[in-house]
């Protein structure tokens, strides 16, 4: 009887943090895309660590490129990105797999506002760059190894207006009891 209580309060303890974390996660990301909706950089970093700051996925010709940045600066491009977003943000937090993107009709296959937890997204990527590169090595990319921390946000919107993105997408990570924005991705788009 003890070791069946001692069970449900240690379930009922994961789920309490699962809540709990999903609810700092909610807040962060609608605070994360209003920043860039209204160009509000304040908003935007104060979920930048000033430890590992904020880097940006991108691709060029091609091949996957990445920048560090200490904070998102409106006023300077986001690694080869300039203005790049049209969002609008209508879309309530759904926790789930993020939806997919169609390269050759640049459209999201489904639209709607994706946080995919433990997501094994940034090592993803990272198996992607060239072994000379030893991203790997970076504090960036080590504190996102383990999928636990690390959540795969995704607001998929086919915008009406001429923007070369659509939607958004971004990692979060948790360090010590707070998420942090880590990543900026805008894989989708082909700088050149």
């Amino acid at each position: 009887m003890t070791l069946m209580l001692m069970l449900i309060c240690s379930f009922s303890f994961l789920r309490a943090q699962s809540n709990e974390d999903k609810k700092q996660i909610s807040a962060a990301v609608t605070d994360i895309l209003k920043g860039f909706q209204t160009k509000n950089a304040a908003l935007l970093n104060q979920y930048v660590s000033e430890k590992y700051e904020v880097g940006i996925l991108f691709r060029s010709a091609g091949d996957l490129g990445f920048v560090l940045n200490e904070e998102v600066d409106f006023g300077r491009s986001l690694g080869y990105i300039q203005k790049a977003w049209a969002i609008r943000n209508q879309f309530p937090v759904q926790f789930g797999q993020a939806p997919e993107y169609d390269r050759k009709n640049k459209k999201w296959k489904k639209e709607g506002l994706s946080a995919e937890l433990n997501s094994n997204i940034v090592n993803s990527y990272a198996d992607q760059f060239p072994e000379l590169y030893s991203v790997k090595d970076q504090e960036i990319f080590r504190i996102n190894a383990d999928p636990k921390n690390t959540v795969f946000v995704t607001l998929a919107e086919n915008s009406q207006e001429k923007a070369p993105i659509n939607g958004f997408r971004c990692i979060l990570t948790k360090i010590g009891s707070q998420w942090y924005l880590t990543f900026i991705d805008v894989t989708e788009y082909d700088a050149e």
